[in-house]
């Protein structure tokens, strides 16, 4: 369950940061992911936690990076 903790604090994190600018809906997503995580299964459990929120159905972009954090690089808004 590493992987679900990971993805609500990255959901939590770019809607909080969504929230500060105002947005309506979040339409990307960019993460700079440690190697520790397994990608493809965090990018689905995303997808899931993101399911009734405005940042549902954005576009997840994941850079795998050296350590075992993972960044909310940037979002898009709208």
């Amino acid at each position: 369950m590493h992987e679900l903790a990971a993805a609500q604090d990255v959901l939590r994190a770019a809607l909080q940061a969504a929230q500060e600018q105002g947005a309506r809906r979040i339409t990307a997503i960019e993460l700079k992911v440690g190697r520790a995580y397994a990608v493809e299964q965090l990018r689905d459990l995303i997808a899931i936690v993101a399911k009734g929120t405005i940042a549902d159905g954005a576009r997840l972009d994941m850079e795998p990076v050296d350590g075992s954090a993972i960044q909310v690089a940037s979002i898009d808004i709208e």
